[in-house]
């Protein structure tokens, strides 16, 4: 199981985004959601996100 590389909520492992960038370097998501906003170089805004 990974870990959402923008929110760091838990994955099951046939859920989620993965992203893979030209130099190989690899970054799973939860949500549309959340790759767009680390796309967007936003920070997460909220401590505790579940």
């Amino acid at each position: 199981m990974t870990d959402c590389t923008y929110c760091g909520d838990t994955l099951e492992k046939t859920g989620g985004k993965l992203f893979i960038q030209a130099d190989g370097t690899r970054h799973h998501f939860c949500s549309a959601k959340c790759q767009k906003n680390w796309e967007k170089g936003r920070n997460l805004q909220y401590a505790e996100h579940n």
